[in-house]
């Protein structure tokens, strides 16, 4: 047995529990991405994996520094299709508004319940395996993320010519919002 709640710790635990059990979707079959025509390189690239991501016929990690509402840098990996997916639904815990992030009016900002966040300011990092990661720091390599489905080792070191770096194409895509964005495309061999 667990320990005893209070009455607002109890309140809370139940209206999660309600809200997994009765999810409100924001959309079912459009795709967030549908329709953008800006001329925004990083967003472009994103609309342009989303039915990919959505799909599982891939898998994309990004990288990403941006500015804090501090004006402090943050910087992270983010697993974009969990991105997508969670923010199909509005009373999920880590929603991420895309329509809003299409149109201009939000920026995506790496978190700290993302594959891993680095706060510059405070020199605190942090990882976390998301449902299709899970986060390897090992010594050489410092970080390294093996897919859950095909169990493929990718490379996210920039520096790094290892043999795990042919598991992920990597490219940089520029843009006046996003600064530089960092995409490793990782092409699902099989799904367990």
């Amino acid at each position: 047995m667990g320990r005893l709640l209070s009455r607002s710790e109890y309140t809370d635990q139940r209206k999660k529990l309600e809200n997994m059990l009765r999810p409100r979707s924001i959309s079912d079959s459009t795709l967030f991405g549908d329709g953008y025509h800006g001329n925004d390189h990083v967003l472009a690239e994103f609309a342009k994996r989303e039915f990919l991501l959505l799909n599982k016929q891939t898998s994309t990690i990004i990288f990403i520094v941006m500015r804090s509402k501090k004006g402090l840098e943050v910087s992270g990996f983010i697993d974009l299709e969990q991105s997508f997916r969670e923010s199909r639904f509005k009373n999920s815990q880590h929603f991420v508004n895309w329509p809003a992030i299409f149109e201009g009016k939000e920026k995506l900002m790496p978190e700290p319940h993302q594959l891993s966040f680095f706060d510059w300011n405070k020199n605190k990092v942090v990882y976390n395996d998301s449902d299709n990661f899970k986060v390897i720091s090992e010594g050489a390599h410092s970080l390294l993320m093996m897919h859950r489905g095909d169990h493929k080792i990718i490379c996210v070191n920039a520096g790094c010519h290892c043999g795990y770096m042919k598991n992920a194409q990597r490219s940089i895509h520029s843009s006046s919002i996003y600064g530089q964005c960092i995409f490793f495309d990782h092409a699902i061999r099989r799904i367990n």
